[in-house]
């Protein structure tokens, strides 16, 4: 017997844990850097290098990376910066992993602190979120139907969500700006910072357009005086990555994680220093999935021999809903008493760290907060830089039609929007527009038959059943089951409402 069978890959969910780790190290400030009597920013991010499971646990290791911005004990207090690094190896308990599973690892800076131990040595303090999940591709084989002729057969429709694509890519970008006129040459670039922002992909083709906007301030002496200068703007990026060829009715989830960010002084055409290139690589995750509406055959029968079936339950994923809700906030932030007070803002970055997430009745509840940091300049010779940062608290119900506890959902978060406006000398306003990007899909089970055997009628049975039989239907039964429950075929049946004659078939 020849079964039709239609292939559907689906993305299973073994296993997930979230954890966290402490790192504790000290630095030591390289000799040819000056003294640090203050530190003023910090900032840093996690490069995830191996990830090994087995024994019920994973065996990470990466890399926190870290630059800091202080103050030197210089006559003229000159402002200075570190990178470092810390390496790291962490075993995260998680159950139902075993040697070989493909398991994906994100990790997520919660805190970071930098503390002066001597003039020579930093303390790095951090706290990182680690949030593990074991996915495996699994190919399902739904039977549509049987080829031959001479068979009875159910089928119902189902909609499944079928997985094309599942890759992991890297994406360099690379790109120059040129300073304004009313900006002086770079005489040595001292800090700067880079986020990510409008994330956009679209699918074309057989690439993906990844698109975003990179908000950048710098901090640079000027080539001329040798005063402190800062630089804020926005730099619209935009690359491609390959994928499988497309029909376009695709639904898709993407993960963009920069990996490394470097911005460096260049020469423009005339030899000046008034160039910032920046070379920036980027982890794209990007899962491909396409709604197919399959006829799956619930059961069969045939009129001159038995049919065994043998059968198995199988997931299935069914899209909710693909949506980014939006939320505004606004607040009035205010610098604490010890505070220097802010003559000019240099620049602003920010971040969103989701806290907890619960799944609800048709809906998710999201609760997180907008971490903002602002470098300032203040009117004290002494310490003419400043670092300050506000914490706002938001929530977030995000509506899904018939989601449940069953449901699984992909979210991420992100900054569209984050503007950053000085009151007065102690007080500033933070506008922002934080988006809460889920992709949700219900996972359902049906019956599946897997195999089907023939084996010979038993007629002895089949002669004991009357010719001709009159039967009453209930309710929801419908003429197939009445037809296969005494060896006929729906031709040969007459029907007057729940009412059916039921003529015996013998081939």
């Amino acid at each position: 017997m020849e079964l039709n069978r239609h292939i559907c890959t689906q993305l299973i969910e073994k296993a997930k844990s979230f954890s966290q780790i402490t790192m504790d190290d000290d630095y030591i400030v390289r000799d040819n850097k000056p003294d640090v009597v203050r530190v003023i920013y910090s900032k840093g991010n996690v490069l995830v290098e191996d990830v090994k499971a087995g024994n019920q646990g994973l065996w990470i290791t990466g890399k926190l990376h870290f630059s800091v911005l202080y103050q030197s004990d210089d006559e003229n207090h000159r402002l200075e910066s570190v990178n470092g690094e810390v390496p790291f190896q962490e075993k995260i308990v998680m159950d139902e992993v075993e040697d070989g599973d493909d398991v994906t690892v994100d990790m997520e800076i919660e805190d970071l602190s930098v503390g002066i131990i001597n003039s020579r040595k930093l303390a790095i303090r951090a706290v990182i979120n680690v949030m593990a999940r074991n996915l495996e591709e699994e190919d399902l084989g739904f039977v549509c139907g049987i080829f031959e002729p001479g068979y009875e057969q159910k089928e119902m429709e189902v909609s499944m969500l079928c997985l094309v694509e599942n890759a992991k890519n890297q994406l360099r970008m690379q790109k120059e700006l040129l300073l304004p006129n009313a900006r002086s040459n770079i005489g040595q670039l001292t800090f700067y910072q880079v986020d990510f922002r409008n994330e956009e992909i679209i699918l074309q083709d057989d690439t993906a357009l990844v698109k975003m906007d990179a908000q950048v301030w710098v901090l640079y002496r000027s080539e001329s005086t040798g005063e402190y200068e800062c630089y804020e703007t926005t730099v619209p990026l935009s690359g491609e990555i390959d994928v499988n060829t497309l029909r376009g009715d695709e639904i898709f989830w993407a993960k963009i994680v920069p990996l490394e960010v470097e911005v460096e002084p260049r020469g423009d055409y005339d030899g000046e220093n008034r160039m910032l290139g920046f070379d920036m690589i980027f982890s794209v995750e990007i899962q491909i999935y396409r709604e197919e509406n399959c006829q799956v055959l619930q059961d069969a029968y045939a009129l001159d021999k038995e049919l065994l079936m043998e059968r198995e339950s199988v997931p299935i994923s069914q899209l909710l809903m693909k949506n980014v809700s939006k939320i505004r906030l606004m607040e009035q932030e205010q610098l604490e008493v010890n505070q220097q007070k802010i003559l000019q803002i240099c620049g602003s970055s920010g971040n969103v760290t989701i806290d907890r997430v619960q799944k609800r009745e048709n809906g998710i509840q999201v609760e997180g907060v907008l971490n903002v940091h602002i470098l300032y300049n203040t009117a004290e010779d002494a310490m003419p830089y400043a670092h300050t940062s506000s914490h706002i608290p938001f929530e977030q119900f995000v509506e899904v039609d018939g989601f449940s506890e069953s449901s699984h959902y992909w979210m991420s978060s992100s900054i569209e929007q984050l503007q950053v406006n000085l009151l007065d000398n102690s007080e500033y306003e933070v506008k922002a527009l934080i988006q809460i990007s889920i992709l949700a899909l219900n996972h359902d089970y049906i019956s599946n038959i897997v195999d089907i055997e023939e084996e010979p009628l038993d007629m002895g049975a089949l002669e004991k059943q009357p010719g001709m039989i009159g039967y009453v239907r209930r309710e929801g039964e419908d003429l197939w089951d009445v037809a296969k429950k005494y060896h006929a075929t729906t031709d040969n049946m007459i029907e007057i409402g729940n009412k059916v004659l039921v003529v015996k078939q013998v081939r």
